[in-house]
């Protein structure tokens, strides 16, 4: 079968923005140079107006969730399930590329992505600097702090760790109709840093606290809007790195790994209560569920939901794209858990955790999937038993 051209190629990506291919399937919205909402390939609701975890520009995208990204034939091979050359023939349309034109287009794109990716590093340097000042402002998450108050409100222990910090004030910025960020709120906050393989500052973990709020998370509502939007934002890098919440030791035997503060702190809770021996036992988060997992090496469809044509939505697989580098995992780790939540799509979240199993797989090293139960995360599951406990 003949190679398509590069040349080809370029002027079908030109043809077709990512963003307006994207904006065909679900609601996207401007954010300055960038289009964000919900994701075409793994999003339930196609229409939320509040989503963030799909990102798009003309050349390109990514999803926190998915952990995938690519150009705009890369979308269209995920989201309709086809090979490269049925995508391409998918976007190909009618009109026949201009040789010279399409050549011309190469060259621009080749510069621009050049230009894109110094501009990326840029951004991501200043970025952190910023996640790195507000760190530094903050306070240890002793007890009688409001983080630690917040976490007692969670039915939580207070961990003693560095992982995790409290801040008076962080203001809260969210982009307005027009795509320019807002000061809609600020207030107290825990920060949570985010770190590489060898422990190297890259990021935080916000959640903003109010506690007159019955979970001690701050009610967050757009003024112009009415919507309630998330009280947790992640700030800096995230794929690839964690939250190191606990560790007993510096060579840790066994993981715990999941998705959340909460639910990676909760099981934490119940074995330090129970009297277990953690000294070898370290808590990881993982930020968020897409880079538990990594990036998937394919889409599969999932056996229930369907997209606006009635197809059944595709979900990033179980295999893991080992081409991605994902989270490092200790040489040290022989055994690993993974927390799966019961109150999310179960289908994504399997797959998710069968793929993160994949990934992390070694020689001697065993890795175990836990499910909290259905319709609860493992956060409810502490809270109710700590309610029953008292009820008795």
């Amino acid at each position: 079968m003949a190679r398509i051209p590069d040349a080809v190629l370029d002027d079908l990506r030109a043809r077709n923005p990512v963003h307006e291919v994207a904006g065909r399937y679900v609601a996207l919205r401007n954010k300055g140079n960038r289009w964000v909402g919900p994701c075409p390939i793994c999003s339930s609701n196609t229409s939320s107006r509040t989503a963030c975890r799909f990102e798009a520009s003309a050349d390109k995208w990514v999803c926190a969730v998915c952990c995938d990204g690519g150009d705009v034939i890369r979308l269209i091979e995920c989201i309709e399930g086809r090979g490269f050359r049925e995508a391409v023939e998918a976007l190909v349309g009618d009109a026949e590329p201009d040789p010279a034109e399409a050549s011309r287009r190469a060259a621009e794109r080749a510069k621009r992505k050049e230009m894109d990716e110094r501009e990326v590093a840029e951004r991501r340097e200043k970025e952190r600097t910023r996640c790195r000042d507000i760190w530094r402002s903050g306070i240890a998450c002793l007890p009688g702090s409001s983080a630690a108050t917040y976490l007692q409100l969670r039915g939580l222990n207070v961990p003693d760790t560095r992982s995790l910090r409290f801040v008076l004030e962080v203001p809260y910025f969210h982009p307005g109709p027009d795509g320019k960020a807002r000061l809609i709120y600020s207030g107290p906050a825990m920060l949570a840093a985010i770190q590489d393989a060898i422990c190297i500052f890259r990021g935080l973990h916000i959640t903003w606290i109010d506690l007159d709020q019955p979970d001690g998370k701050a009610l967050i509502v757009d003024p112009e809007t009415g919507e309630q939007l998330p009280a947790k934002k992640v700030r800096g890098v995230k794929q690839g790195n964690a939250i190191r919440l606990i560790s007993g030791c510096e060579s840790p035997s066994r993981l715990v790994l999941g998705e959340g503060v909460e639910t990676v702190l909760s099981p934490w809770t119940a074995m330090h209560r129970a009297g277990h021996d953690l000294s070898q036992t370290a808590f990881w988060s993982s930020v968020d569920l897409g880079n538990l997992g990594g990036r998937a090496l394919e889409t599969v469809p999932h056996p229930v939901e369907t997209g606006r044509n009635g197809a059944p939505r595709r979900m990033p697989g179980p295999v893991p794209d080992m081409s991605v580098a994902g989270m490092a995992i200790p040489d040290s780790v022989t055994d690993i858990v993974l927390l799966g939540d019961g109150d999310s799509d179960r289908f994504l979240t399997g797959t998710t955790l069968r793929r993160a199993a994949q990934r992390f797989a070694a020689p001697g090293r065993t890795i175990r999937l836990a499910w909290a139960r259905d319709g609860y995360d493992f956060n409810d599951m502490l809270r109710n038993a700590v309610e029953a406990k008292h009820e008795q």
